[in-house]
């Protein structure tokens, strides 16, 4: 990673790697404490005449004060840079004529400047965003998504953080881009859902078109077609494709759940992920396979449908907390 900001403040990355590296910058609290870091170990170890961003002294300099997975502790206060202060000393170097493209001077203030960054964040309740560039993104609960200016003129990337459904406007030549975990997703123009928790898998389902699905840890990558998905692993270095596994992914959104003779233990997944609950319930349950379709109903409605259903299983629902419920009941007559 240090090398990696080394080239970043060299201007030796291409536009692709510039606008991931500063998308992580802004959402990584941890890199950007790192960040801060290595502008106050190159700071502190040159006179403000001899500062130049060249990636090879910089690294020297640096490398040798940095341990990994640490903090510099200091015995006495000194002043630190925060991010307004690294945007500060960026502009003072590029005026001394060490970053000479506008280019860079427009991405300090992109990547500095709070107004330059847009975020769209959700709590209990999914939200519809239309992008610039015509796009409509459907966020699911307790997820973000975040983009610098310039967003549809000259770049299309994005960070999520959580899930989110993308019905992408064409554009050959201005590829979309999404960041996501340890994954990116990149395409043209198509409709598909990423589910990107973080500590948790990247799980990607195409409704349209193509998508490109690659790990930003190592070189593996997929090539996906509607109907089908892929899944990384959290750590990034296990990427897997098949064919998609459960037509339900989308029901977060849709509000539409089917199920054709579903074991029990996946119909509570699918309410739990569809509804934001956790739903405990007894082992007894599990030989109650589901066949039946359910469009814009209440959760509470699914529930009296399930009675309904397993009426020999005595089914009780038991809400502990709001989001908490507890289902009880006999085993089913096979």
């Amino acid at each position: 990673m240090e090398e990696l900001m080394a080239k970043y403040l060299a201007n030796e990355l291409s536009e692709e790697e510039r606008i991931k590296f500063e998308g992580q910058l802004v959402n990584d609290e941890g890199l950007k404490i790192e960040f801060e870091d290595y502008l106050n170990l190159w700071t502190e170890s040159a006179q403000p005449s001899e500062l130049s961003f060249d990636k090879s002294q910089a690294w020297n300099v640096v490398s040798a004060q940095i341990k990994p997975q640490s903090r510099v502790v200091r015995l006495e206060p000194k002043p630190r840079y925060t991010l307004l202060k690294i945007a500060a000393t960026l502009l003072i170097v590029m005026t001394a004529g060490y970053f000479l493209s506008e280019t860079a001077k427009v991405r300090v203030n992109n990547l500095i400047g709070v107004s330059s960054l847009s975020e769209v964040t959700t709590g209990a309740e999914m939200k519809e965003v239309a992008l610039p560039d015509g796009s409509v993104v459907k966020l699911n609960v307790n997820s973000k998504l975040s983009y610098a200016k310039g967003f549809g003129d000259t770049h299309r990337n994005i960070v999520l953080n959580g899930e989110a459904n993308f019905d992408v406007e064409r554009n050959e030549n201005l590829p979309f881009i999404i960041e996501a975990n340890k994954g990116q997703v990149e395409v043209l123009g198509t409709s598909f859902d990423v589910k990107a928790y973080a500590g948790k898998y990247v799980e990607l389902n195409v409704s349209e078109g193509i998508v490109k699905f690659s790990s930003t840890e190592d070189n593996k990558a997929e090539i996906v077609e509607a109907g089908e998905m892929a899944m990384l692993s959290s750590d990034g270095t296990d990427l897997e494709k098949g064919v998609v596994a459960d037509q339900n992914y989308a029901a977060w959104w849709t509000r539409k759940l089917v199920f054709e003779n579903t074991s029990f233990e996946k119909v509570i997944k699918n309410l739990e992920e569809t509804y934001w609950v956790e739903i405990d319930y007894s082992k007894a349950l599990l030989n109650c396979p589901l066949t039946a379709t359910y469009e814009n109903e209440s959760l509470d409605d699914v529930f009296e449908y399930l009675k309904v259903t397993f009426a020999d299983s005595q089914l009780k629902v038991i809400r502990t907390k709001e989001n908490k419920i507890k289902l009880e009941g006999k085993a089913c007559a096979n």
